[in-house]
C-alpha cells in the first residue's frame, strides 16, 4: 500500500469519528494515538513516568516539604494526581470484586462506542408520554372515577419548596444519592407511612412481646405449675414466628408504599394509605416541601429526624375528611430535593435518562422484573440494554 493510499486510510477514518460525533476527548486520543504509534495504556505510563521524575526533583530541591501543598501550581497539581492514581491503585488491590467489574463495564463501553453505527440508532419513542396537561388530567380522573378538587398549600414548618428540575439530566453522585429506584419507565419514591411499615412496627412488638413474656413465665412455672413448662411455648413461640415472619416479607407490601412516576403516561400515582386507595394525577400537580428548620421533631420530644412533605395539589373529590399529604425523605435535606428533582426530570421527556439511573435499570432488567416486581421489565427498554452483559449500551435512553 502507497503512502497515499494509508494517509487516504487516515483521513477516512478521522471523517468517519467527525461524522458520528465523538467526543474531542476520544478525537484527541485517536490523533494522538495516529501521530506517536503508543497506545493509552503506554502513553498513560510514561506520563505517570515523567509526573513522578518531576516530583522528585522538587523534592530533592525542598527537602521536607509536601508537594501537594507547594506554591508552584504546576507541581502541586502533579503531586494531587499522583495521590489519586495511588489512592485508586490500593482501591483496585483491597477490592478486586469491584475493580473486576468497572474494568468489565469499561471494556462494554468500548465495544459499544466500536459499534457506534448501532448504539446511536434513532429508535422509535412513541410510548413516551406526548399528551397536553388537559388532556392527561382527564386520564386521571376516568382512572379515579371521579374529579379533582383544587387545594392550596400553606403550612408554618414546611415552607422550602424544592426545585423542580435538576440542573442537569445527569447531574447528581450515584442512585443512592436520590433515594429513588426506576426501571426506565416508572420512578418511585417511598413514603414513611403504609402497610410496610406498619408490618415492621407489629413484627417488632409481637417478637418483643413474646421474648418478654416467656421469660416471665417462665419463671411463674417454673416455681408454680411444675409439669405445665411446654404452655409458654404453645402460646409465644407461634407469636415469635409471625413477627419474625412478617419481618422477613414486609417487603412484598412495599410496593404498596411509593410514589410510582410514569414515563410513559405522565401521570402519578400515589401511595396506598390505611384506608384509602391510591389515585393518579398529572405529575406537574405534586410538589414537594422542606421544613424552614433543619430537623423536625417527632411525638413527645423524642429522636428528631428530617422529613420532607409531598404535596398532590389536586386529589378526587372522594377525599372528603383529609386533605392528602406524604412524608417522604428522612435523610437530609439536599437528598430529598434531589429526590424530587430527579423524578421532575424523569418526565421530561424532551431529554434522554440521566446516566445516575443507569444502575437501577439495569437491576432490574437483571432480574427480569418492572418496578413493582409484579410484572417483567419493559418491553419498550429492553432495545437500550445489552442482553449478555446487561449493560446500557447507548449514550441516550429514552
Amino acid at each position: 500500500m502507497s503512502s497515499d493510499d494509508k494517509s487516504s486510510v487516515k483521513s477516512s477514518k478521522l471523517d468517519d469519528l467527525i461524522d458520528n460525533l465523538v467526543s474531542d476527548e476520544d478525537l484527541k486520543r485517536y490523533i494522538a494515538e495516529q501521530n506517536d504509534g503508543l497506545t493509552h495504556e503506554e502513553r498513560e505510563k510514561i506520563k505517570r513516568e515523567n509526573r513522578i521524575n518531576a516530583i522528585n526533583q522538587w523534592c530533592a530541591e525542598n527537602p521536607g516539604r509536601d508537594p501537594a501543598r507547594a506554591k508552584d501550581k504546576t507541581i502541586k497539581q502533579l503531586a494531587l494526581d499522583e495521590k489519586a492514581e495511588v489512592r485508586l491503585e490500593e482501591f483496585r488491590r483491597d477490592n478486586p470484586e469491584k475493580a473486576a467489574e468497572s474494568r468489565r463495564r469499561a471494556e462494554n463501553s468500548s465495544k459499544y462506542f466500536d459499534d457506534r453505527q448501532t448504539y446511536t440508532e434513532q429508535l422509535p419513542r412513541d410510548y413516551l408520554h406526548q399528551d397536553s396537561y388537559e388532556t392527561r388530567l382527564k386520564k386521571a380522573e376516568a382512572l379515579n372515577g371521579c374529579s379533582f378538587k383544587t387545594r392550596t398549600f400553606k403550612s408554618k414548618r414546611f415552607t422550602d419548596q424544592y426545585a423542580a428540575e435538576l440542573e442537569s439530566p445527569d447531574s447528581g453522585s450515584t442512585l443512592e444519592g436520590h433515594w429513588v429506584e426506576n426501571d426506565g419507565k416508572q420512578l418511585a419514591i417511598s413514603w414513611f407511612g403504609g402497610w410496610s411499615n406498619l408490618f415492621t412496627a407489629l413484627s417488632f412488638l409481637l417478637m418483643v412481646a413474646a421474648v418478654m413474656f416467656f421469660f416471665v413465665d417462665l419463671v411463674v412455672i417454673g416455681f408454680v405449675w411444675g409439669d405445665y413448662r411446654w404452655v409458654p411455648f404453645a402460646i409465644y413461640a407461634p407469636m415469635f414466628i409471625v413477627g419474625f415472619y412478617m419481618l422477613k416479607h414486609r417487603a412484598i407490601l412495599a410496593h404498596r408504599d411509593n410514589f410510582y412516576f410514569n414515563r410513559h403516561t405522565g401521570l402519578v400515582k400515589t401511595p396506598h394509605t390505611l384506608f384509602r386507595k391510591p389515585f393518579y394525577l398529572p405529575y406537574e400537580d405534586i410538589v414537594c416541601y422542606g421544613a424552614n428548620q433543619r430537623n423536625v421533631g417527632s411525638a413527645r420530644g423524642g429522636s428528631r429526624v428530617f422529613v420532607s412533605l409531598m404535596v398532590p395539589l389536586k386529589y378526587p373529590k372522594h377525599y372528603r375528611f383529609t386533605k392528602p399529604t406524604f412524608y417522604v425523605g428522612g435523610s437530609n435535606r439536599e437528598w430529598d430535593s434531589l429526590a424530587y428533582a430527579t423524578a421532575m426530570t424523569f418526565m421530561d421527556t424532551s431529554i434522554p435518562l440521566g446516566t445516575h439511573l443507569y444502575q437501577s435499570i439495569e437491576h432490574y432488567f437483571k432480574i427480569d422484573k418492572d418496578i413493582t416486581e409484579k410484572h417483567g421489565f419493559p418491553e419498550e427498554l429492553k432495545p437500550y440494554l445489552d442482553p449478555v452483559d446487561c449493560q446500557v449500551n447507548r449514550e441516550a435512553v429514552w
